[in-house]
């Protein structure tokens, strides 16, 4: 991979600079949120099942909604979609604040947030993933991806380790806060953008059809390339996102460091996303996408082996770096593989279908984890799984066709 100075080239794209510097201040939010409702159902309950719970609350929807917001995303107007979406985000945050404040927070009250939000982003999800190629175009899609890559990862360093300083001062209710305020910058955003005229891409029948939503699947199978490449997404979901729902437990039981400590094993990994995303972002053009895939899917298990055997906590700050490299590298260069893999007037069913992927792989990864942490400990999970995810990689090389290019 080359690095060229045009690592910024999206920015030149009006929409996509106001998405850009609107994602950077609503994400730091989204994950000082993130950590302190992961800290929260830990402090209330101490159990990690629960933490894999509350994950599949928020994810299973997903599954169940996100190819109907594939076809929304084909028919309707995408900018319009994000601000509805993004407008129930902020109010869903700023209730769990007041619920908070006023020391009235049970554990269903965040479960049945927490299922809103996953219904809200079933919606949300293939509209904004595929609006990128709206703002940008082809030539710049890799670079997009990988620009707000960057900045989602470079969320998770500043946000977290905020929201570990708030929750030790002055507890989780100002994290929520925080979030639900964030969101009026996207709003801002997008409602400064200046759009081509705004006309469904849909043609044909009109509401929602079964027709229209296996199209999506159909383009996934007949598209060489796409299938493999989100087999391998849900593998890496299922296997090696648990690291992360277990890292509350990881930080309080093997490391007896508190939610501030927490907060900088988040960031540590944020920083290897960033770096992993930047990276890709540089990138000119790779002739072989499926070895730079393989590369990262191999460099994250090597890297989370190290870190569940480890029992050092400065150790595990440095060892969480590649962490991060690996994980980002693999889920933004498949994105910017299967959007330009796809046609214009399908690009938001598959994006619904990749969301149903997530929404598929989040809750059986946290349920997993969650249940397989308290039988056998937190480090024989996340251990099991890198081993798994390794074995991803090397079967990448054989799965992945051939001549898949990443970059101009």
């Amino acid at each position: 991979m080359g690095i060229t100075p045009s690592i910024f080239a999206s920015l030149r794209h009006r929409n996509y600079r106001l998405f850009f510097f609107g994602q950077m201040i609503s994400l730091v939010g989204l994950w000082m949120h993130n950590a302190a409702q992961s800290w929260l159902v830990y402090e209330m309950t101490g159990s990690k099942s629960m933490l894999g719970l509350t994950m599949v609350a928020e994810t299973l929807p997903i599954f169940l909604f996100s190819t109907w917001g594939g076809v929304l995303a084909d028919r309707y107007p995408k900018r319009r979609i994000l601000y509805f979406t993004q407008s129930i985000e902020a109010l869903l945050a700023l209730s769990l604040a007041v619920l908070v404040f006023t020391g009235a927070v049970q554990v269903w009250h965040i479960m049945t947030l927490a299922v809103i939000l996953g219904i809200n982003s079933g919606f949300e999800a293939p509209a904004r993933q595929s609006f990128t190629i709206e703002m940008v175009g082809r030539e710049d899609l890799m670079n997009a991806i990988g620009l707000i890559s960057s900045v989602f990862h470079g969320a998770r360093i500043v946000g977290p380790a905020m929201a570990g300083l708030i929750i030790a001062a002055w507890g989780t209710g100002i994290c929520f806060l925080v979030n639900g305020l964030s969101f009026g910058a996207l709003l801002a955003a997008l409602a400064s953008m200046r759009m081509l005229p705004e006309v469904a891409t849909g043609q044909g029948d009109s509401g929602f059809s079964w027709r229209h939503t296996l199209a999506g699947f159909a383009a996934v199978r007949r598209t060489p390339g796409v299938l493999p490449l989100m087999g391998l997404t849900f593998v890496m979901g299922v296997f090696g996102w648990p690291y992360v729902v277990l890292m509350p437990a990881i930080a309080k039981d093997n490391f007896g460091v508190g939610a501030d400590g927490f907060g900088v094993l988040m960031s540590a990994s944020g920083i290897g996303s960033v770096i992993g995303a930047l990276g890709l972002a540089s990138a000119r053009r790779v002739r072989d996408g499926r070895l730079v895939l393989a590369a990262a899917l191999l460099t994250f298990s090597v890297a989370t082996i190290a870190f569940s055997q480890i029992h050092s906590y400065v150790g595990a700050l440095f060892v969480l770096l590649p962490v991060g490299i690996g994980m980002t590298t693999f889920f933004s260069g498949t994105d910017a593989l299967i959007q330009t893999s796809v046609g214009d007037d399908v690009r938001g069913r598959v994006m619904g279908v990749q969301a149903l992927v997530w929404g598929a792989m989040m809750p059986a990864g946290s349920f997993l984890a969650g249940t397989f942490a308290d039988i056998f400990g937190s480090a024989t999970t996340v251990l099991a799984g890198a081993i798994v995810v390794g074995c991803s990689g090397i079967a990448a090389l054989v799965i992945i066709p051939r001549g898949l290019k990443l970059g101009r």
